[in-house]
């Protein structure tokens, strides 16, 4: 079970230690993806279009489809850029599969980050 951490700012409620690392971690990405201090390579703005386009019937990032990227991406996507957006998605699957666990907000960022990541993407592919 997971263990519970003190409350954020926004919230009286305690969130799960797994909801709270997978916040963190979209959040921390974002802004440095937003400041120019991390920047996706082709193989993380890849997986994010094939990501992307999984979603494209209902909108939805689900475990299932995070693990497909993540086997896409492979052992090299582990190391390429430190890892850092292959341990994003790792962070979002036990979110996902438990509906407890689930918040909309993060669901929502993660979403954004995917569709950033991804027209990197297709903007080198353009170039």
């Amino acid at each position: 079970m997971s263990t519970i951490i003190a409350p954020s700012e926004t919230s009286l409620f305690l969130e799960p230690v797994a909801t709270e690392r997978a916040r963190r971690s979209v959040e921390e990405i974002m802004v440095d993806f937003r400041s120019g201090a991390w920047r996706p390579t082709r193989l993380e703005g890849r997986v994010a279009e094939l990501l992307l386009a999984s979603t494209a019937g209902d909108g939805m990032l689900t475990p299932g489809r995070i693990r497909a990227a993540l086997w896409e991406g492979n052992i090299a996507m582990t190391h390429e850029n430190d890892g850092r957006f292959a341990q994003v998605l790792a962070d979002l699957v036990p979110v996902l599969d438990d509906p407890q666990l689930t918040a909309l907000d993060l669901v929502d960022a993660a979403g954004e980050l995917v569709g950033a990541v991804a027209s990197t993407a297709a903007a080198a592919a353009a170039a």
